[in-house]
């Protein structure tokens, strides 16, 4: 590799890489067409004195000769061995010539002494190096762009994969929600109960609901039948008091056995009868699904309650009766009341309707439902 030699301390130095000549670091041989401009020929290396510079057709003169005629003929030429420069006949502008010679090295001009002249009146010049340090600039700024560019590509695409993502989630959830409301309108269809008046019996259902819709449910108050229309037919859904079971001393059934025995020690006349509505388990509020039929005429002289577990709230409740099970009547003109956490009832029941037929049935309806409360039994006595 030929060495590099820098010549004048400048900012800006001119710089030779020059070839020793040396059998380590030999001169290259060259062999370049070149053409003529302005009567000169670059050649592209230092040529070395010592071998010459041989052009086809064209006889080299020295300096000396030059100097004392000052014109080259037609088939001269003057090497400048110390930039490369040769120098030839006007006759030959323009052409190519092949040039032979040894090469020693090159001279490097640093850009910034390699000028253009932009415009003229008044003169702008610029330098190579302004253009390169531009170019350079432009090109950095280039890079800085396509870096962002690239950034934001990467974080578009990260944020499609996220779009998608968040599509691919919102389907999903739409096609649950699609399969929920379908569930829940089968689920709505086959279980609303919308309740019509009662009538006495199957045949006179056919006959005043010749057109039903789904969830239409009547009772028949003869039998206690409660029937449901599910869109093809009138379906048997429960019948009032068919799972009862009376209750003893031994064994639970419409009251527990402890209710039976505390009912049993009550102390009533020969005339008073005892009409007792158990309801086990958790009250719910709302009217409640037991139906007691009472085969006496009568009149109700008293009402009074009790639960197994008080309520965390008041609870009151009140008692109506039927002779048809379409007509419901509360017989109470103050129902009846227990107090947060009490047993009993706080005696302060008043009774509207004493008057009872027989065959009359009684239920009870819930008006407010205390919290926890349990195991309530509600006692009607009716003096016959």
């Amino acid at each position: 590799m030929p060495e590099l030699k820098t010549y004048l301390e400048l900012n800006d130095p001119v710089s030779i890489i020059a070839r020793t000549g040396s059998p380590e670091d030999p001169f290259k041989d060259r062999s370049d067409s070149l053409p003529v401009i302005n009567g000169m020929v670059t050649l592209l290396e230092i040529p070395s004195y010592t071998d010459k510079v041989h052009i086809a057709g064209l006889t080299e003169i020295d300096q000396e000769v030059f100097e004392a005629k000052r014109v080259l003929g037609p088939n001269e030429f003057l090497v400048h061995y110390g930039n490369g420069a040769v120098q030839v006949h006007p006759s030959l502008e323009g052409r190519t010539l092949l040039c032979r010679y040894k090469g020693r090295g090159l001279i490097m001009y640093p850009a910034s002494r390699i000028y253009a002249l932009i415009t003229r009146h008044p003169d702008t010049v610029t330098t190579l190096q302004d253009y390169i340090d531009e170019i350079q600039r432009k090109l950095d700024e280039t890079y800085l762009a396509m870096e962002r560019i690239e950034q934001i590509i990467k974080e578009s695409r990260e944020a499609t994969g996220l779009a998608k993502l968040a599509a691919d989630n919102a389907n999903r959830a739409a096609s649950e929600a699609d399969q929920a409301r379908d569930l829940a309108n089968d689920a709505y269809k086959t279980t609303r109960l919308v309740y019509k008046e009662a009538v006495a019996d199957q045949k006179e259902l056919h006959d005043k609901y010749p057109y039903p819709k789904v969830g239409w449910t009547v009772q028949t108050y003869k039998d206690g039948k409660r029937y449901r229309y599910d869109g093809s037919s009138w379906v048997l859904i429960d019948i009032f008091g068919s799972n009862l079971q009376p209750a003893n001393e031994y064994r639970d059934g419409l009251m527990s056995s402890g209710d039976f025995s505390k009912l049993k020690s009550f102390p009533v006349s020969i005339k008073n009868r005892v009409v007792g509505i158990p309801l086990s388990s958790y009250l719910f509020q709302g009217v409640q699904e037991l139906l007691i039929p009472f085969p006496f005429d009568g009149e109700v002289i008293a009402v009074r309650a009790i639960c197994g577990e008080g309520g965390e709230t008041d609870t009151e409740i009140a008692i109506e009766k039927t002779d048809n099970l379409a007509t419901w009547t509360n017989i109470l003109s103050k129902n009846i009341r227990f107090k947060a956490l009490s047993h009993y009832d706080d005696q302060s029941a008043a009774v509207g309707i004493t008057k009872v037929n027989a065959n009359e049935i009684f239920r009870l309806n819930v008006i407010k439902q205390g919290i926890n409360i349990q195991n309530v039994t509600v006692e009607i006595l009716i003096h016959t």
